[in-house]
């Protein structure tokens, strides 16, 4: 209950309140009271939908509540006001859970930088770092800012702009861009123009744009409520010309009011929202679980979303005749201890899959975007940039030596998580309209996807897979984007709904999308897709249900079989039946 903010108790606990007090005490002002609450609540959330242009799901509940009221059946207009803000309250609190939690992700990315003063730094919110500042971009920081590199190198990852996972090394006087990262040590960069400026805003603004831009989207309950209303008035008009009996009227109207409408469809989808929290997928709202049961194209980005997004030791090329991979391994493990670079955390990793400890190496001596080279075991041992032509195609290639002789190549490159190939085929065998969006080059993308029947679009920036997306809705497509980077943040915004992979340098990512995965296991994709479908199945049954056993009651209560108090009673008992019904969709499904 950590995500619950009282201030959504305050309506309908004071409709509890007042009903209590009324039912010891006999003071028909309380009822009239709480009756008044319940009218206003359905004001202020009919206001709020049509202002979003959706429909109101309120206008039964109104009319039983007010004519409840005129009749002095004060009792059932009571009960009524109180389901009707519990259900306000419930859908509130299924809202405010999902946006708690990615408030506590947005809370760990960066708002300041740190600014040189001549010897000294200084931390300055980024609002507050003018045009020609120094700031210093440690280790692992996003750079916050655009600008030019003052330091004589600087390792970049560009994955959050580009797509593309393997390091880059600039030199002096070369542009960094805001969204990038720093895969190597701190260096600074003079900023060029300011926040509003920035790369990193320029994105922002076309996920905002994108929000702005949305259609509105005919939820479950709206679909289903033009048509009960009419039904409803309908039966208690028919009621009303052929008795003259207000009573009847009264008690059509109590028996209808759409609790099932109101409350079983919050129940159900708050039980898909905790299901799916259990398995570190954040649903933003409700109405995603909605969106996401029918969507029908899905767009991917590659880069940490398919892929790892770090590079990899893919394979190894011997050169020397004497050596075996292992020995060669070994020696390139011994140097790449010594360094933090992504590739030396590649070397490493390949190493520890042998289950062997390197050689020390000693007079290590490492040049950001050059190489490295030390001494092993009495020999002279370098890694360095091969040569153009031991490169492989799609990735980057080391060159290895001993005492200046070619030992052997390293190749890196990005590859694809465990079971996604598996993932891709089996979306496409379930009729999803599947496809990759990528600021990688178009050759490095076709390798990672190789046997694979996808549609790859390449060299895509942020303002590109934010058209592709957007012409794919105009085709009248319900579109998924599944992204992590900042350069995914505007196609996130534009689709129907955005999945993101969170991590700690995506804000704006995570902000345009809908859900975020926590992790990067793309399983979990199946998962909630599943999920969704399974919480609108419930959803459904539970309204429909609840709708044909209130029609059943209607027409008991329009013969005068049904009084309006017993019909709250009524009412009530459908309610419980259906929630019930709804509760399912917190548990998890037999297999």
């Amino acid at each position: 209950m950590r995500y619950l903010d009282v201030t959504i108790l305050i309506r309908p606990g004071t409709i509890a309140l007042l009903l209590i007090v009324a039912l010891l005490s006999s003071i028909p002002t309380f009822y009239l009271l709480a009756i008044g609450i319940g009218i206003l609540e359905v004001g202020i959330a009919t206001y709020h939908r049509i202002r979003t242009g959706s429909g109101s799901l309120d206008y039964i509940a109104f009319l039983a509540m007010a004519l409840a009221a005129f009749t002095h059946e004060y009792l059932a207009g009571a009960v009524i006001a109180l389901m009707y803000a519990g259900g306000e309250a419930l859908e509130a609190y299924a809202s405010r859970r999902a946006e708690a939690s990615l408030a506590a992700l947005l809370a760990r990315i960066p708002k300041t930088a740190l600014v040189k003063h001549g010897s000294d730094t200084e931390e300055m919110p980024l609002t507050a770092v003018p045009t020609g500042a120094i700031i210093v971009v440690r280790g692992g920081e996003l750079v916050p800012l655009d600008g030019i590199l003052s330091s004589m190198r600087a390792v970049l990852n560009l994955a959050n702009l580009t797509g593309e996972p393997l390091p880059e090394t600039i030199a002096e006087g070369a542009v960094v861009k805001s969204g990038s990262v720093n895969a190597g040590e701190a260096f600074e960069i003079v900023v060029s123009g300011t926040l509003a400026t920035s790369t990193y805003a320029k994105i922002i603004d076309l996920v905002r744009n994108a929000e702005l831009d949305q259609a509105p989207f005919v939820r479950l309950t709206a679909a289903a409520n033009l048509p009960f209303t009419f039904l409803t008035l309908g039966i208690s008009g028919a009621a009303y010309l052929l008795t003259g009996d207000v009573g009847r009227v009264l008690a059509v109207l109590v028996i209808a009011t759409p609790c099932p409408l109101i409350i079983a469809a919050p129940v159900a989808f708050i039980g898909g929202l905790s299901r799916a929290a259990g398995r570190n997928i954040i649903v933003k709202t409700p109405t995603a679980l909605e969106t996401i049961a029918r969507v029908t194209t899905i767009f991917f980005d590659k880069t940490g979303t398919l892929t790892l997004g770090a590079p990899e030791l893919t394979s190894i090329t011997m050169l020397a005749t004497n050596m075996h991979e292992i020995q060669a391994l070994s020696l390139a493990a011994a140097l790449e201890f010594h360094s933090i670079h992504p590739l030396a955390r590649a070397v490493i990793n390949a190493a520890q899959k042998h289950n062997f400890t390197p050689a020390p190496a000693y007079d290590v001596k490492e040049v950001l975007g050059s190489g490295i080279d030390g001494r092993v075991d009495g020999h002279f041992i370098s890694l360095k940039q091969a040569p153009e032509e031991h490169h492989k195609e799609g990735g980057i290639s080391l060159l290895l030596t001993e005492d200046g002789n070619p030992v052997a190549t390293f190749h890196f490159a990005d590859v694809l998580k465990e079971n996604a190939k598996k993932f891709l085929t089996d979306l496409a065998h379930n009729g999803f309209k599947v496809a990759v969006l990528t600021g990688d080059r178009k050759e490095h993308a076709e390798a990672v996807f190789a046997g694979l029947a996808l549609d790859i679009c390449a060299d895509c920036t942020p303002e590109e897979k934010y058209r592709i997306v957007d012409a794919a809705r105009q085709r009248g497509e319900t579109v998924a984007m599944v992204g992590d980077g900042l350069n995914d943040a505007p196609a996130l915004a534009r689709a129907d709904v955005g999945i993101v992979f969170s991590g700690t340098e995506n804000s704006a990512s995570i902000e345009a999308a809908d859900v975020a995965i926590l992790g990067h296991d793309v399983a979990l994709i199946h998962e909630l897709f599943t999920l969704a479908k399974r919480s609108v199945r419930i959803a459904g049954e539970s309204v429909y249900a609840g709708i044909g056993l209130s029609t059943v009651g209607m027409l008991f209560a329009a013969f005068g079989f049904i009084p309006p108090v017993e019909g709250a009673i009524l009412q009530e008992g459908i309610d419980v039946a259906v929630i019930l019904n709804a509760l399912r969709a917190a548990l998890n499904p037999r297999t």
